[in-house]
């Protein structure tokens, strides 16, 4: 964990590209034997970074999904993915570089697909839970409306990252919303026991009913 950790720190501050084996080894308290010791390459030491993140990334997702519900709670586990703070910029840097390794490294590309699906089932299972609440409507697809939401998502991330936006959270957190609030939504009954009212035309000792 302590080079995983050291690999994140190290990736998110200067991007996989700049980053050497001795560099890690030296944030991590240990000679760059110890670290090749633990593992064979440089994508291995990027995979233990990348899972690292998901880690600390995941548990504050999780701790919406306790606090809140429905839509409220979709929205904010996808706030939490989003490059808003210069720490989440920095766990994007890692991300980035390991979608670049995915390209070429079959392990790199098998953790990505398997992490893809985790994200995408979280994200469906939010959806789910706001249908179950009736403020989604059920002809919401919970997989395709998962698979836009990540392809926005990464939109932003690739945009802020690799462009150098400056893109500010509130504008990033208004596109989130916007995906969402225009996905079909359940148009709520009248409440228990309210009656409609009746209108005929007025003449001829016309009543309301």
């Amino acid at each position: 964990m302590a080079f995983a950790e050291a690999a994140f720190r190290v990736i998110s501050k200067r991007g996989l590209q700049r980053v050497t084996v001795r560099e890690i080894a030296r944030e991590a308290g240990f000679t760059t034997g110890a670290l090749v010791h633990y593992f064979k390459s440089k994508d291995q030491v990027l995979i233990q970074a990348s899972e690292y993140s998901g880690i600390v990334v995941r548990a504050r997702m999780e701790q919406h999904e306790t606090t809140r519900k429905g839509v409220d709670a979709l929205k904010h586990v996808l706030y939490e993915a989003l490059p808003m703070t210069p720490e989440m910029r920095g766990t994007w840097n890692v991300w980035l570089g390991f979608w670049d390794r995915a390209t070429h490294n079959e392990e790199v590309r098998a953790i990505t697909e398997l992490r893809y699906k985790e994200w995408t089932g979280r994200i469906a299972d939010l959806v789910r839970a706001a249908q179950a609440l009736d403020e989604l409507s059920p002809a919401v697809d919970p997989v395709r409306a998962a698979q836009s939401i990540v392809s926005l998502i990464d939109g932003i991330g690739v945009r802020v990252l690799l462009t150098g936006s400056d893109m500010s959270a509130k504008r990033q957190k208004e596109l989130i919303d916007s995906l969402v609030d225009n996905l079909p939504h359940t148009v709520k009954r009248k409440a228990a026991g309210a009656k409609a009212v009746r209108r005929l035309p007025r003449g001829n000792g016309a009543a309301r009913i």
